[in-house]
């Protein structure tokens, strides 16, 4: 046991040294290097209302602490920062919350009169594939966020009661940002709740209307981890997350998509 401690004791002595250099981090140091969404945090917190609509008008005239969040995404991130992003849930809910916060830029930097981002002759093209934003450390545009980077990357289709495209109709923006620590609970709390509202999911006599997400990213439902599968139906994934289960013979149908801007009224 002597002979054990006389050969660990220049480790001891080093890691001693390395402590009262400061050479080492401590562990709130360690703690503070993961990417914080604080500030991104106090922005939905004050600009969104409990139905998750947001008083673009307020935030055109104070837009420094958006300006201070998205000027980290675009130089930090899990591909140019990995050691901020200790795991997947981190990495993934770093790309929610940068996609959610570079909607309401494109919103204020249009002008938050704006009726809707999904104007032009082809719906929604301008906004979301043409217009480009910054993050990290790349340019890429909305769509190729969405479907080059959170989706393929990490195939997890409750995202799509995450991510928003500031449209009525989406699901609703929660006041909290996303955070590694508690990401699977804040996931499965979206998803819960979008097809709880009977704005998105209802039933009207033999006939289950649903929201035109599941039409439109129908493939993810089905295919990807936690998918409802090759034998499954819809209903069997919408029934995880259905205080009252729907019925499995339910024939499916689309509500209309309100795609008007997701402003609180004045």
């Amino acid at each position: 046991m002597h002979m054990n401690f006389l050969m660990s004791l220049p480790l001891i002595l080093l890691s001693v040294h390395a402590w009262a250099s400061g050479d080492v981090p401590s562990a709130d140091a360690r703690h503070q290097d993961v990417f914080s969404h604080e500030q991104w945090g106090k922005v939905l917190h004050a600009y969104v209302d409990e139905r998750g609509d947001v008083d673009y008008h307020r935030l055109a005239t104070d837009r420094a602490g958006l300006d201070q969040y998205l000027s980290q995404v675009s130089v930090a991130g899990p591909d140019i920062t990995p050691e901020r992003f200790p795991t997947t849930d981190h990495q993934l809910a770093y790309y929610i919350n940068a996609y959610n916060a570079l909607v309401f830029e494109g919103v204020l930097d249009w002008g938050p009169d704006i009726d809707s981002v999904w104007r032009g002759l082809i719906s929604g093209f301008r906004f979301f594939s043409l217009r480009k934003v910054s993050v990290d450390g790349r340019t890429m545009t909305l769509k190729s966020l969405e479907d080059d980077v959170i989706r393929a990357r990490f195939r997890d289709p409750r995202i799509h009661a995450a991510i928003n495209c500031a449209s009525i109709s989406c699901p609703r923006l929660r006041r909290e940002p996303y955070g590694g620590d508690q990401l699977q609970v804040q996931l499965n709390a979206a998803m819960a709740e979008f097809v709880n509202s009977p704005d998105h999911v209802r039933r009207q006599g033999s006939t289950l209307l649903v929201s035109q997400i599941f039409k439109w990213f129908e493939s993810d439902f089905e295919d990807m981890p936690g998918g409802f599968g090759p034998d499954g139906k819809l209903v069997d994934y919408i029934n995880r997350y259905r205080r009252e289960p729907l019925p499995r013979a339910l024939r499916v149908e689309y509500l209309d998509y309100d795609k008007g801007l997701n402003r609180q009224k004045r």
